[in-house]
């Protein structure tokens, strides 16, 4: 399976609030990279998001951007997982 990885949050909110799962997540010393499967239609999302033609519900948006605030800022090895 090939993967697509993101470093932006914003990002990352972005393609889950449309509706796209993250398969893992990598932390390379201090970033974290959160990769989720690529796809035609991911591939699609990215550059919807990066155009400025991307659409989602405010409030979706906004609850995945602070569960992964929270994911990336966890101390290792406790909770989410992945």
């Amino acid at each position: 399976m090939d993967t697509y990885s993101t470093q932006s949050l914003y990002e990352a909110s972005y393609l889950m609030a449309n509706g796209f799962l993250i398969i893992s997540r990598k932390t390379d010393g201090q970033k974290t990279h959160i990769l989720f499967e690529d796809t035609p239609k991911l591939k699609q999302a990215v550059m919807a998001f990066y155009n400025g033609d991307g659409m989602v519900n405010a409030k979706s948006f906004v609850n995945n951007y602070r569960s992964l605030k929270d994911m990336v800022f966890q101390r290792p090895g406790r909770g989410y997982g992945i």
